[in-house]
């Protein structure tokens, strides 16, 4: 019995138990967000990776209405995500950022783009790979409209009203251009600071 225990106590162990969970669909959901909560419980006894990743799990759950809270939760979720090694909460956040937009008063945009702008930037520093999937959050594919599904549009309203700023994170200028804000271009992109 106290093996039992231990394991409902093992952080990494639940971890892998909700996105088994999650994974095998609807019928699961209420398993999925029972052992999610309890891996977001247990947190705090694992490594930073298994945390960064436990939080992750929980905002995207969130975000996909898998688990009630939606962008808000998530959002509470990564306040501080610091120490994220591999873009992926600085990712989340933005797409909890860019369902906020969609809620968010035309005149009280422009600052919640920046924020979306400099965690996308964020993520694609710590993860060159993101700027090939990041497009499917603002152009979702023709399997992702069949009825039923998770569009995961999260940032197409932020897209479309600055699709300009977008395109320059996903094809930043070759190194030695320069890019359409003017500043040189490195090797890690122009030099003006998106903002």
């Amino acid at each position: 019995m106290s093996d039992i225990r231990s394991a409902m106590a093992d952080p990494k162990l639940l971890l892998e138990a909700a996105r088994v969970f999650n994974a095998a669909g609807r019928d699961y959901r209420g398993a999925a967000e029972v052992v999610a909560e309890l891996a977001l419980q247990a947190k705090g006894t694992a490594e930073a990776r298994v945390q960064q990743a436990i939080i992750g799990d929980a905002a995207a759950l969130r975000l996909s209405r898998r688990v009630p809270g939606g962008y808000r939760a998530a959002l509470e979720l990564l306040k501080s995500i610091d120490d994220d090694e591999d873009g992926r909460l600085h990712l989340l956040r933005a797409l909890a950022h860019g369902q906020k937009y969609t809620q968010t008063p035309q005149e009280a945009r422009g600052q919640l783009c920046a924020e979306i702008l400099a965690d996308l930037k964020i993520a694609v520093d710590r993860n060159p790979e993101l700027r090939a999937t990041l497009p499917h959050f603002w152009r979702p594919s023709p399997a992702a409209l069949v009825e039923g599904a998770d569009l995961e549009d999260d940032l197409q309203a932020v897209y479309l009203d600055n699709p300009r700023l977008f395109e320059e994170l996903i094809n930043p200028p070759a190194a030695g251009s320069t890019g359409a804000t003017g500043g040189q271009a490195g090797a890690t992109g122009t030099s003006t600071q998106i903002s």
